[in-house]
């Protein structure tokens, strides 16, 4: 071997991504993500697909995210946050409680109907399994989220969080606003009456 092959360098691999560029190249998959999801449908939508619409291979998506449902549950968890920072900041500290309950209950509501893309991505995406949406519970920062509505109704109700009658008022409270929000978004050609009004009238009956 000549003295010039061996002072030549060595091929190099490719640079590591510093850590703003690996976050960039997140959030640029997640972006795509949820315009495909949104629009086509997240069960049809392959990894290859999303690759090609991000401009890497799918051997790069992997390296960042475990799978599709990894990438539709940040997705999930984005739109949690984005709600219930919203939504604590609607409530005042010195207002009454079942006043503080029926301006969450509104929120609540009124963020799935501004934003009903969302509300689809979240509890109408097809082809998601039953045990992936279990992050809704293990995630604690979505789970603080409800939390807190469940607190507020604890509250208006000068109850202990295991009362069961609480129990119930927490149930019947989530299920109504989901109905109203579903229903909205889903029947919007029914005449249905005014969601606020709807809203107050349920935090009426119940306290």
């Amino acid at each position: 071997m000549t003295k010039s092959e061996h002072s030549q360098p060595r091929p190099q691999g490719r640079p590591v991504k510093s850590d703003n560029e690996r976050r960039e190249m997140k959030q640029l998959i997640t972006k795509t993500a949820q315009r495909l999801f949104q629009n086509e449908g997240y069960a049809t939508v392959s990894m290859r697909r999303l690759a090609k619409e991000t401009g890497c291979s799918p051997m790069t998506l992997y390296k960042y995210f475990d799978g599709k449902i990894a990438i539709l549950q940040t997705l999930w968890a984005v739109v949690f946050t984005d709600l219930f920072g919203k939504l604590r900041d609607r409530i005042e500290s010195d207002t009454e409680e079942k006043e503080k309950l029926r301006i969450a209950c509104r929120h609540y509501v009124g963020y799935w109907l501004e934003h009903p893309e969302h509300y689809r991505l979240v509890f109408m995406a097809e082809g998601v399994m039953q045990q992936d949406v279990s992050m809704f519970i293990d995630n604690p920062e979505i789970e603080a989220g409800f939390g807190l509505l469940a607190q507020l109704v604890v509250d208006a109700s000068d109850d202990t969080i295991g009362s069961a009658a609480t129990k119930i008022k927490i149930d019947l409270i989530m299920g109504a606003l989901h109905g109203i929000a579903h229903n909205r978004i889903t029947i919007s050609g029914y005449p249905w009456s005014d969601t606020n009004a709807l809203i107050d009238q349920l935090v009426f009956d119940l306290f």
